[in-house]
């Protein structure tokens, strides 16, 4: 049964294993399109409104309840995304956001200012490009003003204001935003300790689950995940890319790559319970 709601001439292309809440409304006041890829959730209450532009929400990306998305010059959000509830995302200038951005509630990210009266000589009137980098992180109740980019693996703490473009790999916080040099959010992790965090982590999820169980290769380079009692719905999780480019055969239907961060995409149950389970904040795979 459909639980969402079209309104005027566009285009809906929804993906694979999508979850849609109550009361969700796509409101054109175009011909433009609207794409969800697969696996997306938008919670209750989400409003996508296009003026003009299209809108694209990538594989396994989440918005939750009452979420607002408007559209002039087109949003992009990558895979993996994910915006808390009574987010506001605005692409009236044109909006770009990478893949794993994670946006806590009540934040918005503003392409455009109008208000004041131009006719009374008000300058704040504009619309420009909002790009936000991959894996940028805005902790919550963050205001992004138009023009702005921010860079990868940055983290926006709470109640920041940003009104400036920031680079990659720094934490800023306060309004307006600035650099915290101080403080460092990310350490590095070499591949061999990535291997291994990776199959702790599979280790209690199967452990946690009565349909799953996994196991290594003598060369500690592949861990195997099958369902229980069903060998063919599986995916495999190679160490190397060399090693998961290598792997082409019609039995592997879903393979992941811990060096090069990507999946191939074979919709088992195996695969869509291993990546929902790692996709909250231990590890992201993006679709090869």
């Amino acid at each position: 049964m459909q639980n969402y709601e079209i309104h005027g001439i566009g285009i809906v292309n929804i993906g694979k294993n999508c979850s849609i809440g109550n009361n969700v409304k796509f409101i054109f006041k175009s011909n433009r399109t609207l794409t969800l890829g697969d696996y997306v959730t938008l919670g209750d209450g989400v409003k996508v409104i296009i003026e003009d532009g299209d809108v694209l929400i990538d594989d396994w990306s989440t918005l939750h309840s009452d979420c607002l998305v408007l559209s002039t010059k087109g949003v992009s959000i990558g895979q993996h995304c994910w915006f808390g509830q009574n987010c506001v995302i605005d692409g009236t200038g044109g909006l770009t956001i990478g893949n794993g951005v994670r946006v806590g509630m009540y934040s918005q990210i503003w392409t455009h200012i109008a208000a004041g009266e131009q006719i009374e000589g008000c300058l704040f009137y504009s619309a420009d490009p909002v790009v936000i980098q991959d894996n940028a992180w805005l902790v919550g109740s963050c205001t992004v003003g138009s023009g702005v980019t921010i860079g990868k693996r940055t983290v926006c703490l709470s109640g920041s204001n940003i009104i400036k473009s920031v680079p990659e790999n720094v934490t800023v916080a306060g309004a307006p935003a600035k650099v915290k040099e101080s403080i460092n959010a990310y350490a590095h992790k070499s591949l061999d300790e990535k291997f291994e965090m990776l199959c702790s982590w599979i280790k209690d999820f199967c452990d946690a689950s009565n349909h799953a169980f996994a196991f290594k290769n003598e060369d500690n380079d592949k861990l195997t995940i099958h369902s229980t009692g069903d060998l063919n719905d599986q995916i495999i999780m190679f160490k190397y890319t060399e090693s998961y480019s290598a792997a082409v055969n019609q039995e592997i239907k879903s393979k992941a790559c811990i060096e090069s961060k990507t999946y191939t995409k074979g919709f088992t149950l195996s695969e869509e319970r291993v990546m929902r389970y790692l996709s909250g904040n231990k590890a992201r795979f993006l679709r090869g």
